[in-house]
């Protein structure tokens, strides 16, 4: 916490709150405790007590002497002294006068089980926005309402209701944590992980989020020393900026951030009627926050903890460095197979190089295929010799400069299980890259063999697969520069918006001759143009701003010209600009689409095109759409998305990814130039939902330029 917010007890906007009361309590209070069947916060005392929490449990309760053995206090106010951590085992329409007692008593972190507020409608949402309220007052650090709470299975702590642990005789204490918002997702996670034989670290239900978010505990895991892989569920983030710097915090500590996300079905971009709504959707926006800070993206909870999984035990140093797989078989059928899924990821399966085949003459079997898959056949390890061999194979196939990760697939052995497990477990030790292994039908005794080594068995071979293709995503995005955040400390434009559109309304359309009034005065380049409202007023058009010319009709009706008929390009007289104007006039009758003008605009014959453009994400603020310009906008679905403003740097790392730029050279001061300004003065844009867009801009390496723009303001 700030030294201004340390003497108001309140957190500035965007700052992570201190968690440590709730990760690490010594002393805990459990409000509203009683031995009634039922009764969480009597639950929650008899578990701090089965599982032998060191924590000092104080059970309040006015209508009680004792809790489970244990002495009850009338109120937060009689403690001995103020708790760590407060536990409000209390329905919701007290939570808020609870904290109030808390404060007073000198407590700043609690917990509220109780559902009953945003999820419960009005009324509810009302109870929550008083409680937060009172919360940012104070400066309390409040975890849901509406969650399960906080299992830590070091300490062990206890602070949660979680019904798995009645089932549970003993936790096993591990290096994953996970924060979710689904707290029956996170206990299921925790519990399905144990019977694997992986413990959790911390399981951190948030709820609803009232006060404290995932971020804020992302943010602290970061720096937990028992923390090597941190997993979380979510549906949403209140800050977004807030979410992408934890996360930047936990990809800067070497911790993998594994994320599961539901929820991104809506668009961001609602306009469909502009390119952009078709290429950034809420799933893409996701998509690239999540790149950008390295966090690894999944599909399901079974998904989430192979990832998890398989990260807890690896040496974290040793990523992959290339797509490349060495798929290590005992039959030729999973190997085939394995290829196929290997590719379905965007990993590969290289032949192996001559070399590497050549040193392998003589240590595998006769039988054995080495082109890769490498299928050992079953004598690898049927027969002593060519086991004895086995190691050694194994070094050569791992020293192929195209194989990025060793891919074991093992099957039924009729006997030397238990041998093939620490061979697999001692090359993996030695190996300078990651080994990865699927067993289907091991023996309980070479999987517990693997497991005490820090190798996670995958009980199918697709599911090692797909985890191969997240950590390969993962390695690659660490390898991305760091050193500038995309979206950070670029200031916006000052640009007043109000004088080009003085009254806003939902839906609005401002034709291309407006935005470029609007591009030109904020300084970007617009190629020349005049707008025309009678065939003799676009002969001068064409004549004051140089042939060859375009000729738009300009209608709020209609978007996308070029779909409707309203585009003529290439006119080189007066006799073709008159032509055209009768041409698109008659077309917008037919439509039928009332013309504000039409406008005539000097073509720039040269150049490459691109599309820019920027919205407002709910989430993450205002991102920016960079992508193939022109006719193959949505042809080629070539776009990248990243926060607005960038610098002309952060542009540049972000054009790499496009698979248009790749022959563009190295001349881009202009388009990066242009690029970064736009982001600026859309990040300035003051509407709740927006979207500008140029497309394309035409760019030389002397000069970049807007062609065609609009701005639809879809919520003022």
């Amino acid at each position: 916490m700030h030294a201004a917010a340390a003497e108001t007890g309140q957190l500035s906007p965007g700052e992570f709150a201190d968690v440590s009361g709730l990760l690490a309590p010594r002393t805990v209070a459990i409000i509203g405790a009683s031995d009634q069947p039922g009764n969480v916060g009597g639950a929650a005392v008899r578990f701090f007590r089965k599982f032998a929490s060191p924590c000092t449990v104080w059970p309040v309760n006015r209508g009680r002497d004792s809790i489970a053995g244990l002495p009850c206090y009338a109120s937060v106010a009689d403690l001995p002294a103020p708790a760590d951590l407060a536990i409000l085992a209390v329905p919701a329409p007290v939570v808020a006068q609870v904290v109030r007692e808390c404060v007073a008593a000198g407590i700043s972190a609690g917990i509220a089980w109780a559902g009953g507020f945003q999820e419960g409608g009005v009324s509810g949402t009302a109870l929550q926005n008083e409680l937060a309220a009172l919360c940012r007052e104070t400066g309390f650090a409040l975890l849901g309402p509406n969650c399960i709470g906080i299992i830590d299975t070091h300490a062990p702590v206890t602070a949660s209701f979680a019904s798995m642990m009645l089932a549970l005789d003993t936790f096993l204490p591990g290096n994953i944590s996970m924060v979710s918002q689904s707290g029956g997702l996170a206990t299921m996670g925790q519990a399905m992980a144990q019977l694997q034989g992986y413990g959790f670290r911390y399981m951190i239900s948030t709820g609803n989020e009232a006060v404290l978010g995932v971020a804020d505990f992302i943010h602290a895991l970061a720096a937990d020393k028992l923390t090597k892989v941190i997993a979380t569920y979510l549906e949403g983030v209140r800050d977004g900026p807030k979410f992408r710097r934890a996360l930047l915090d936990a990809r800067d500590a070497g911790k993998p951030v594994i994320v599961l996300k539901a929820g991104a079905t809506t668009a961001s971009a609602a306009a469909a009627a502009a390119h952009t709504g078709a290429l950034a959707g809420e799933r893409r926006v996701w998509d690239a926050v999540l790149r950008d800070c390295a966090a690894i993206q999944v599909d399901s909870l079974e998904e989430l903890l192979d990832v998890a999984m398989q990260l807890s035990g690896a040496d974290l140093a040793k990523l992959p460095s290339s797509r490349g797989v060495a798929a290590v078989t005992f039959g030729g059928g999973s190997g085939v197979l394995s290829a196929d899924q290997c590719d379905r990821v965007g990993l590969s399966v290289p032949a192996l190089a001559a070399a590497t085949r050549a040193a392998l003459e003589g240590f595998v079997p006769p039988l054995a295929s080495t082109r890769n898959p490498v299928d050992l056949t079953p004598q690898a390890y049927q027969n002593p010799q060519w086991l004895g061999h086995f190691p050694h194979a194994l070094d050569v196939i791992a020293a192929d400069a195209g194989v990025g990760t060793i891919f074991f697939q093992l099957g039924p052995m009729a006997r030397g299980d238990v041998e093939m497990a620490r061979m697999v477990a001692a090359f993996r030790v030695r190996c300078a890259k990651p080994v990865i292994a699927a067993w289907p039908l091991v023996i309980e005794a070479a999987r517990a063999s693997l497991h005490a080594d820090g190798v996670h068995v995958f009980p199918e071979y697709s599911r090692a697969v797909r985890t191969m293709g997240r950590v390969v995503n993962y390695a690659e995005a660490l390898a991305a520069a760091r050193d500038a955040i995309p979206g950070d400390n670029i200031p916006v434009a000052a640009f007043d918006w109000s004088d080009y559109v003085p009254s806003p309304q939902a839906g609005r359309v401002i034709s291309e001759h407006e935005c470029h009034a609007i591009l030109a005065r904020a300084g970007l380049p617009v190629a020349d143009g005049r707008l025309a409202v009678t065939e003799d007023a676009a002969v001068g058009a064409a004549l004051a701003v140089g042939f060859p010319v375009v000729m738009k009709g300009i209608s709020a009706q209609v978007t996308h010209r070029a779909a409707a008929g309203l585009l003529v390009l290439g006119l080189r007289s007066e006799a073709e600009v008159r032509e055209a104007w009768q041409t698109l006039q008659a077309r917008a009758v037919a439509l039928p689409a009332a013309l504000d003008g039409i406008l005539v605009q000097h073509m720039m014959q040269a150049g490459a095109e691109l599309l820019i453009s920027a919205f407002r994400d709910p989430d993450f603020g205002v991102m920016l759409s960079l992508g193939a310009g022109g006719t193959l906008t949505e042809l080629l679905d070539d776009v990248v998305l990243v926060p607005a403003p960038l610098s002309p740097a952060d542009v540049a790392r972000a054009l790499r990814r496009l698979r248009v730029m790749r022959q563009a050279g190295d001349r881009l001061d202009a388009l990066l130039d242009f690029a970064s300004r736009f982001s600026a003065l859309a990040a300035a844009a003051p509407w709740r939902r927006f979207v500008l867009e140029v497309n394309p801009v035409k760019w030389t390496g002397d000069e970049a330029r807007a062609i065609d723009g609009l701005l639809i303001i879809e919520e003022p």
